[in-house]
């Protein structure tokens, strides 16, 4: 009965291992959203959900449960959360030996270190319970109790070398596939010369809003997310594109616009690093009809949109202080643009760009006449 009992477990750990071999992206570093830990994987052509599963140790139902917005198939490049557990650790703590990011002399001193004072630590324990326990339980399972005892040394085991390793992974910088450092440090020259722009990232803004105006439409939304390359002199060299379905971003901004702009002249701490950097406008044409008198200024109500009563008397000042009212009679077309534009800073952990924000630059409220005529 033994031996098909670990035939059966064997066959399972294989068929798992031959499907987690499908997948050759795996993803070992633990990143931290909402202040709960996951890995992240990208999907690549060809890859399923269950496979992605097994590969991670992962259980499924749990991955769908953290990534709602999920399709079948899959979309390609978009980025999964995959929720840590102690089995999917010592999954990762395998590949992260396999890929080089675990083991090193360091790691191996601090490791052992950390174990010699897990022993004693567990020791002592051991003694403190010998004392309190003077008889053995009657109907305990020796055998069980082994198990136990070397899983519960196993997991511990475990838990320490991923510690050991993440502090590791902080200490030292890991390239991503695009040669990125994800630590912020200092970067050398890129490859292919930049000209730089001589204008600010928030210029691309300023761009999208003339365009906006141009073409008359009711609002402007944008909403993009970038990792921005950001060379010595504050100039951006080269950015990662992390757009996707799952964030909901606008896609309409163009990367080449963004290159060779300077991040802003008052945040020195932002040059020779990588940034993730979020690009944000939120504008609406407000269309309404007044009626002027000795200069007095009175919404014509029927054509006021309910959804910006709030801001009525704003507007009210703004015509009041753009035009003579005092001289004026009649009624006239308005049309105000309100809103807001900022670039968002956010934690280089944080994998949905637009959940936490760290810090936000170049923050503008827009109030404006863009047109004043008779009606």
């Amino acid at each position: 009965m033994t031996w098909r009992l670990a035939i059966l477990i064997f066959s399972i750990l294989l068929s798992a291992y031959s499907e987690a071999q499908e997948i050759n992206n795996i993803n070992p570093l633990i990143k931290i959203f909402v202040g709960d830990p996951f890995y992240i994987h990208e999907v690549l052509e060809g890859q399923t959900l269950e496979a992605i599963a097994s590969a991670y140790n992962a259980n499924l139902e749990a991955i769908k449960k953290e990534n709602s917005a999920l399709t079948d198939p899959l979309i390609i490049r978009i980025n999964i959360r995959i929720p840590y557990t102690d089995e999917s650790a010592a999954r990762m703590m395998e590949v992260a030996a396999e890929m080089g990011l675990a083991e090193t002399t360091g790691t191996k001193t601090k490791r052992e270190k950390k174990k010699d004072q897990k022993a004693i630590e567990e020791a002592t324990e051991l003694l403190i319970l010998e004392e309190e326990v003077k008889k053995p339980v009657p109907d305990a399972d020796e055998e069980q109790i082994a198990i136990l005892s070397e899983l519960s040394k196993t997991l511990s085991e475990g838990l320490t070398d991923l510690e050991i390793l993440q502090e590791e992974i902080n200490e030292k910088p890991v390239l991503d596939k695009e040669g990125f450092q994800k630590e912020e440090v200092l970067l050398g020259e890129p490859k292919e010369a930049i000209e730089p722009k001589n204008t600010p990232v928030s210029a691309v803004i300023d761009d999208r809003l003339k365009l906006f105006k141009k073409e008359g439409e009711s609002s402007l939304y944008l909403k993009e997310y970038f990792l921005l390359r950001v060379n010595p002199e504050g100039v951006v060299t080269n950015l990662r594109d992390e757009r996707s379905e799952t964030n909901s971003n606008t896609n309409f901004l163009d990367m080449n616009d963004i290159k060779g702009r300077y991040i802003n002249d008052s945040i020195e701490s932002f040059r020779g690093m990588i940034i993730p950097v979020g690009i944000n406008a939120e504008v609406n044409r407000v269309r309404f009809h007044v009626k002027v008198k000795k200069g007095k200024i009175k919404i014509i109500e029927k054509s006021f949109p309910a959804e910006f009563q709030d801001s009525r008397q704003g507007y009210i000042d703004l015509i009041r202080s753009s035009k003579p009212v005092e001289t004026l009679h009649g009624k006239f077309k308005v049309v105000i643009l309100e809103g807001e534009t900022f670039i968002s800073i956010h934690d280089k952990f944080e994998y949905n760009p637009f959940g936490i924000i760290s810090g936000t630059m170049d923050d503008r409220k827009l109030l404006e006449l863009e047109e004043f005529s008779d009606y």
